[in-house]
């Protein structure tokens, strides 16, 4: 038993450092807000974040695909986004801050829907 409780902490310690270095967000460049223009792929309402795939102009005539990372369901939910905010084949205008890489990977700002909705991920 007295193995059993020095195991247990270890765990836990090695569970919540896993759970914090996952919100991290400092691989996208938030100080860089890049504009997209294109179609949505795949609209995915799920936890731990939505999850929206992208083919968007990528300025010289061909196209590119953009993995763009939001909030949660709930905190996006709360600022009026529904699992019907979106659909694929919508054209849509979208602010995103870009990974610091130059990968064609994004965390959602905002996006304008083809009803003209404007949705916020972030202020």
């Amino acid at each position: 038993m007295k193995r059993i409780a020095p195991l247990a902490a270890v765990l836990a310690l090695a569970a919540a450092g896993s759970a914090s270095a996952h919100h991290a967000f400092n691989m996208y460049d938030n100080g860089k807000y890049t504009p997209l223009k294109g179609t949505v792929k795949s609209y995915d309402w799920k936890n731990p974040h939505v999850m929206i795939d992208f083919l968007a102009a990528d300025g010289k005539g061909g196209t590119v695909m953009w993995s763009v990372e939001c909030s949660s369901p709930n905190i996006i939910g709360r600022r009026g986004w529904t699992p019907q905010s979106l659909k694929v084949g919508d054209k849509v205008d979208m602010v995103v801050h870009p990974m610091k890489d130059g990968k064609p990977v994004a965390l959602m700002v905002k996006v304008t829907n083809p009803a003209g909705q404007l949705l916020k991920d972030k202020d």
